[in-house]
């Protein structure tokens, strides 16, 4: 909560952000990752990040949930890490607007990946499972696995897909205005309304006002209408544009 937090705040601030609390950030969750799994190396559990076995009793049900669990925390240190360096990249490199269609792109790849990854782990943990004695142990874990992978499997597609609506968008980068001219600029007064300073490449929207490019996409990443007069600009909302990351536990 705290990364994601500082991440968020320090994509908000864009041009003055600071690069030496992103360096911070992304040390301790790289670090964060490595103590996790150093500590428990004799589990293997990093295993589990690449669709392997750990080596852990799978006929225990908590064991099951800590192995799901740790490997979700990671998986979002992991993508976090990512987002900071992207973070990191100056303007020059690749600009603002490009940087939050990354942040988008990584964060729905985190959570397509945190589907697939506790599959194995319950997968196994069913297939064997020891709860009850006998034939009616072994088959109430067969339906167990069978009811698991159906769930799963509408689960993924679900998201799979969202991600190809957000792979459309990275590929297409769609603009919902023009390049306003200096007369345009004039008649607004060259400040925009959302940043309240002076306009950095500016468009015209649909509704004829002018806003910032940067600011404007910032703007639609949790609203489809004009920040001025509401008038609807998209048909969906750009989420994750501003770097953040689910905080939803993925257990199954």
């Amino acid at each position: 909560m705290y990364a994601n937090k500082a991440i968020v705040n320090q994509v908000f601030l864009r041009e003055r952000c600071s690069r030496l609390r992103c360096m911070w950030l992304l040390l301790f969750l790289m670090g964060s990752s490595v103590f996790i799994y150093y500590t428990f190396y004799s589990q293997s559990l990093h295993y589990s990040l690449i669709l392997l076995n750990p080596k852990v009793d799978f006929w225990n049900f908590w064991e099951v949930l800590w192995i799901v669990g740790i490997t979700d925390f990671v998986l979002k240190f992991i993508f976090m890490s990512l987002k900071c360096t992207v973070l990191l990249l100056p303007c020059f490199i690749m600009s603002l607007k490009s940087k939050g269609y990354w942040y988008m792109l990584l964060e729905e790849l985190c959570q397509i990946y945190s589907k697939v990854v506790p599959a194995p782990v319950w997968f196994r943990y069913f297939v064997g499972f020891r709860e009850l004695d006998g034939t009616i142990g072994w088959s109430f874990g067969i339906l167990l696995a069978l009811l698991y992978l159906i769930l799963k499997l509408l689960s993924f597609f679900a998201q799979l897909k969202n991600f190809r609506r957000v792979l459309r968008i990275f590929f297409t980068r769609p603009s919902y205005g023009v390049v306003a001219s200096k007369r345009q600029r004039a008649e607004a007064d060259d400040l925009c309304a959302i940043c309240q300073a002076e306009f950095q490449k500016p468009v015209v929207l649909l509704c004829q006002h002018i806003f910032c490019d940067e600011c404007i996409a910032l703007w639609l990443n949790r609203e489809k209408t004009c920040p001025l007069c509401r008038t609807v600009l998209s048909t969906h909302v750009n989420k994750w544009y501003d770097g953040a990351t689910s905080a939803q536990l993925q257990l199954y």
